[in-house]
């Protein structure tokens, strides 16, 4: 594996281990619980984030993330231990596809925000990165509005 994605590796499983400090801590009942009407639950943010994982992963194999595959097995949003599996399973996957991909390669990447642009694999991986942080902030203000009391993600 080259030296950059070593490193990514390293930094990743340092914020993904923060994500599963809070699933551990999170009461399994507390899955089903959401803040406000118009917001997801708890279990329907690491579906999310599972999904989005997912698509990275595929996207980087073939050279486009457009995230439109929307398919999830239901119980990513109610069992913790089918969450901890799917976040393991992803994670191992991306660093077997790390050992292997060019790092000069590039991906077409598509949202919802800004349309289609053109990656560098560092900056995909950057936007992986980015993606894992902004749901660690939503789960922390979900936590504290549960009365989970003080976890906060740093």
């Amino acid at each position: 594996m080259k030296e950059h994605f070593k490193i990514f590796i390293k930094d990743w499983k340092q914020i993904r281990g923060k994500t599963h400090e809070f699933l551990e801590s999170l009461p399994e009942g507390k899955l089903k619980w959401k803040p406000h009407e118009l917001l997801g639950t708890f279990g329907m943010q690491f579906r999310h984030m599972i999904v989005s994982q997912r698509a990275y992963l595929v996207g980087i194999k073939r050279g486009r993330i457009d995230f439109a595959d929307k398919a999830f097995d239901k119980e990513w949003e109610t069992s913790k231990r089918k969450i901890i599996a799917a976040l393991k399973a992803l994670d191992k996957e991306l660093e077997i596809l790390l050992s292997s991909i060019n790092p000069k390669k590039e991906i077409i990447f598509i949202d919802g925000v800004h349309g289609e642009s053109k990656e560098s694999i560092s900056r995909i991986l950057q936007f992986l990165i980015e993606h894992e942080y902004y749901h660690q902030g939503v789960l922390t203000c979900y936590g504290r509005l549960a009365g989970l009391g003080k976890f906060i993600f740093m």
